[in-house]
């Protein structure tokens, strides 16, 4: 399957717009990951992988590998416990999950970066956005390879840089927390 690069129109915006603020898709368990005296919190988070390692299938994307490989990729870019809680929904989000962008890699390697949100909700908390970096490789693998997790305070956040809507969100400098906050500021402030 070949990957082509994607950025939405205005009507796909509005369409994840409607996703995201619909029904969470997921709900999962507060603190049901995190360090004990079975091991480090990364360790647990990367045995709850391995039980539920699966490969996904999607007709937009292909096939999708997670594995305790790619939660442990995820985790080694910082964490606090609201990231670690969230490890239990990534795989319903690869599942049903809207891509919002498919670029080429920031630096330049054979590879293609496939983002896509879904809202979930973990413990009793809000509502939250999860983002999800895939990243598709030469041939026929996709890997997942990191997650954020944002409420509606972090996208109110003004400390963290707000690019210009209708430029290239995922180019850098712009990286990590900055780049997956201003693709859903984006199609979050998308008039309806």
């Amino acid at each position: 399957m070949i990957i082509q690069n994607k950025v939405l129109t205005s009507t796909e915006k509005l369409e994840v717009k409607t996703f995201l603020v619909g029904n969470a898709i997921i709900q999962v368990k507060e603190g049901a990951i995190k360090a004990d005296e079975s091991g480090t919190a990364i360790r647990n988070a990367k045995k709850w992988a391995t039980i539920h390692a699966e490969l996904i299938l999607r007709s937009d994307i292909g096939k999708i590998v997670f594995d305790s490989g790619g939660v442990r990729n995820s985790l080694s870019h910082k964490f606090g416990q609201r990231k670690l809680d969230a490890v239990q929904a990534i795989p319903a989000a690869i599942k049903i999950g809207k891509v919002v962008s498919i670029s080429d890699d920031f630096d330049g390697k054979p590879i293609k970066n496939i983002v896509l949100v879904a809202p979930i909700k973990i413990g009793s908390e809000e509502k939250s956005f999860l983002c999800i970096r895939l990243v598709k490789n030469v041939g026929d693998d996709v890997r997942f390879s990191i997650h954020e997790v944002f409420d509606i305070v972090d996208l109110k956040n003004t400390a963290i840089p707000f690019q210009t809507p209708g430029t290239d969100l995922t180019v850098g400098p712009q990286r990590g927390i900055a780049m997956y906050l201003n693709i859903l500021r984006d199609v979050l402030d998308v008039k309806d």
